[in-house]
């Protein structure tokens, strides 16, 4: 474990709570050195026994090294794999059942619905593979909920269907995913498990942690099933630590704990990252999240922001979209250039094939965006209405480029560390940092005159993508929205009550 620097008056604050031995909140903004705190909180308790847990392996693994032996740094998954019986676990290793299989086992039959198209509603025929996705997506979602059993409405149906028909659609499949969640948990069922499944089924036992007490980390992108099981820990005191504003995963079903949760709070804000100058356009951004604690920036840090079009004099490139990142990365490659991806490569590659099936008149079951449609025309027209808009990015890259030279591209990237610069989504860079960051084009708000719409899950966004910056920013694409922005009342440097 490396020494530990001594603590900022803000860490000190967080330290002299977590003494009293009773939950609280850590709200740490971007670059506040919040698993420094962390270890700082967990070297004042060396005396007791703490559990530092965390989403995935790696940071988990990674964190390891920075606390005493008195910590175990894990994920919910390593403590439930550990305490559901060995005969639900071992299914992780069988096969899973295809949509076809399901479909075909539990005699789903083609069912007429209405979908609304081109601004009517129109029949339409949801197969029976169809319909053994929804029952196992339904079983999936209820996994990641708080609910003690299955019920009609964790079937989510597709957003085009008649407001009439999702009932009786939900009806209708319920006693599928009623079977597949007892098959799925039954030792002797032959079938093949995702992780979700032992995770509930440990939830479900109302588990005791075996610390005295609980870093939580990221809490703001915590399920409402992870969050379940901490609030019942009647005898550990849970310490959730995170930053509200950078809960960018509320379409996976996060809850914001940071947020929620009628808890004493104790808040980092002087970030170690960057400087003043970018601190100030994350503030604009946060004022216009209604945050009203600014966020300050290293006073020993040399940040400028710039706003000028693209120059080489950058490290990384923050996208909102995978396609938006395919498309710098096929036009920097025709420059010659060295380009790292930091995108999701399975998910664009699995589209990528998916379409080109699609286009030879087959029929996909494993890309949920597309598995609803028997042609890519049809992709076509449901690219037209609302609910398609963010696929319709990606079918335009296809459409432009075709199947066959995007799979090249994505054959073409250079690893990290020899790459001339990185491009990225701003989902994929959330945590990470590069010394000059360049904002794309493509975040999404309106500009009129002097009036703006922009939602809050995009203030989020550019929250989190402009604070990746260490050196330089350059926010050349968003500048007049920023502008606009400098029009609220600033954020003044308030002490939290």
């Amino acid at each position: 474990m490396s020494d530990s620097p001594s603590p900022t008056a803000e860490q000190s604050l967080a330290i002299s709570e977590a003494r009293k031995g009773q939950s609280f909140k850590v709200i740490a903004y971007a670059g506040t050195g919040k698993t420094t705190t962390l270890q700082l909180i967990s070297n004042a308790m060396s005396e007791r026994r703490g559990m530092y847990l965390a989403f995935n392996k790696a940071i988990a693994t990674g964190a390891q090294s920075r606390f005493h032996r008195n910590v175990d740094c894990r994920t919910f998954h390593s403590l439930a794999f550990r305490s559901v019986p060995r005969g639900v676990t071992d299914k992780l290793r069988l096969p899973r059942l295809s949509p076809g299989f399901i479909a075909k086992d539990y005699r789903l039959e083609p069912i007429t619905l209405r979908r609304m198209m081109g601004g009517r509603y129109e029949k339409y025929v949801l197969m029976p593979s169809r319909l053994a996705s929804l029952v196992a997506n339904a079983v999936s979602y209820f996994c990641s909920t708080n609910s003690q059993y299955p019920a009609p409405r964790h079937i989510q149906a597709p957003g085009w269907l008649h407001a009439d028909d999702v009932e009786s659609l939900q009806k209708h499949l319920y006693p599928a995913v009623e079977k597949r969640w007892l098959e799925s948990i039954d030792t002797r069922h032959q079938a093949g498990i995702g992780h979700d499944i032992y995770l509930k089924l440990w939830a479900l036992s109302d588990p005791v942690i075996p610390s005295d007490y609980v870093l939580f980390d990221e809490a703001q992108d915590a399920d409402p099933l992870m969050l379940g099981i901490l609030l019942r820990q009647r005898n550990t005191q849970v310490i959730y630590v995170g930053d509200a504003h950078q809960q960018i995963y509320a379409w996976r079903g996060a809850v914001n704990a940071m947020q929620q949760m009628p808890l004493p709070e104790s808040r980092l804000t002087t970030s170690f990252r960057f400087g003043e100058p970018i601190a100030d356009i994350a503030n604009h951004l946060l004022g216009a999240l209604d945050e009203t604690v600014p966020l300050l920036g290293n006073p020993d840090a040399k940040s400028t922001v710039t706003n000028k079009p693209h120059t080489r004099m950058r490290d990384a490139i923050l996208c909102r979209t995978n396609a938006r990142a395919m498309e710098l990365l096929l036009s920097g490659l025709v420059q010659g250039d060295k380009v790292s991806l930091q995108a999701d490569h399975v998910k664009l590659n699995r589209f990528v094939d998916a379409a080109s099936l699609l286009k030879q008149g087959k029929r996909v079951t494993d890309v949920p965006e597309l598995a609803w449609f028997n042609s890519w025309h049809d992709v076509h027209e449901y690219c037209e209405t609302h609910d398609g808009s963010d696929i319709k990015p990606l079918v335009r890259l296809v459409d432009d480029h075709g199947t066959d030279p995007l799979k090249k591209a994505l054959a073409k990237i250079t690893p990290i560390e020899q790459a001339d610069y990185v491009i990225s989504t701003a989902h994929k860079a959330k945590g990470l940092e590069w010394n000059r960051v360049h904002l794309e084009d493509d975040y999404q708000f309106k500009i009129n005159g002097l009036e703006h719409k922009i939602s809050d899950e995009e203030l989020r966004l550019l929250y989190v993508a402009c604070t990746r910056a260490k050196v330089s920013l350059n926010i050349h694409h968003i500048h007049e929205l920023v502008q606009q922005l400098k029009l609220r009342p600033a954020l003044k440097n308030k002490t939290p009550a």
